[in-house]
C-alpha cells in the first residue's frame, strides 16, 4: 500500500481518536467531478476527473488546533489515466479572529512521491470575510528540483450554509530538466441544505504558463457531508486549512 494511502487515512483515524483532543471535531467529506480542456503547445486534450476528500479540525487547546484533510483523485483523458493521493497536517494558534502555522504534506507525482513544508494563515476580516494564504516549499523523491508555490483566497458567506470565494495562486518548478512558472485562478461556492448535514460545490479554475505553453480549464461539481457545524462553523474552526495539497499546480 502505498506511503499516501496512509496520510489520507489519516483523516479518518484522528476522527475516531476525537475524545483525545478538548473539542469537538469539525470537517467534510465530499465527492466531486470535474472536466479539463487542457492545451499544451499544439497538443489538446481533455478529459474527466473524481476526486473523494476529507478534511477535519480538533482544538488541542483553546489556542492550537490541528488540522488534517486528504484526497483521492483520479482522470481519465486524452493523454492518458492516473489516479493520486495526498494529505496534509497543519498546527495552527488562533487567537482575535486570526490563525496561523506550519504544514507538513504529501502527494504523489508520476509514481513518486512529493513532500512539502511551509506556512498556512487565515484571518477572519468581518463576519461575513475569511482571508486565507498558504506558501510553501516541496521537492520530489528521484527529482532534481525545487518547487515552490503561494496561494490566496478570500471566502464571502452570504449566510452561515452559503459561501462563495475567489483565490489566485502561483507554483515553481525549478530544476530537474523544467524551469517554470504557472498561475492559477479560481472562482467557485458551496451551498448546505437548512437543517442538514449535505451541501453542494461548484466552481471552475483556469491555469496559464508561458514557459511551458500550457493553459487549463477545469470545471467542477460535487457533494460534501458536513459534521460539527454548519459553513461558517468548518471555515472558522480551522477545516478548510487542508487545501494546501494542490499548493504545487505546476505538478499536479
Amino acid at each position: 500500500m502505498k506511503l499516501q494511502l496512509f496520510v489520507t487515512a489519516a483523516v479518518v483515524a484522528a476522527a475516531l481518536s476525537a475524545p483525545a483532543f478538548a473539542g469537538e471535531p469539525v470537517g467534510s467529506i465530499g465527492l466531486s467531478a470535474g472536466r479539463t480542456e487542457l492545451e499544451v503547445g499544439p497538443i489538446e486534450a481533455e478529459g474527466e476527473g473524481f476526486t473523494v476528500d476529507g478534511n477535519v479540525a480538533f482544538e488541542a487547546t483553546p489556542n492550537w488546533t490541528v488540522s488534517l484533510s486528504g484526497a483521492v483523485v483520479t482522470t481519465d483523458d486524452n493523454l492518458g489515466d492516473d489516479t493520486t493521493f495526498s494529505g496534509s497536517a497543519s498546527a495552527t494558534f488562533n487567537g482575535a479572529g486570526w490563525r496561523a502555522g506550519p504544514f507538513v504534506s504529501a502527494g504523489e507525482v508520476s509514481d513518486e512521491t512529493l513532500w512539502a513544508v511551509g506556512g498556512v494563515a487565515q484571518r477572519e476580516v468581518s463576519d461575513k470575510v475569511t482571508l486565507a494564504a498558504a506558501a510553501g516549499y516541496g521537492q520530489v523523491d528521484g527529482f532534481n528540483a525545487d518547487l515552490w508555490g503561494a496561494k490566496g483566497e478570500v471566502r464571502y458567506f452570504v449566510s452561515d450554509t452559503f459561501r462563495l470565494d475567489g483565490g489566485l495562486g502561483w507554483s515553481q518548478i525549478d530544476g530537474g530538466g523544467a524551469d517554470a512558472d504557472v498561475w492559477t485562478a479560481g472562482v467557485g461556492g458551496e451551498y448546505q441544505f437548512a437543517g442538514t448535514p449535505w451541501s453542494l460545490t461548484g466552481g471552475y479554475e483556469h491555469s496559464d504558463s508561458d514557459d511551458l505553453d500550457l493553459t487549463a480549464d477545469t470545471v467542477k461539481v460535487g457533494v460534501r457531508f458536513n459534521f460539527g457545524g454548519d459553513l461558517k462553523a468548518r471555515d472558522r474552526s480551522g477545516a478548510d486549512l487542508g487545501g494546501v495539497t494542490n499548493l504545487f499546480g505546476a505538478v499536479q
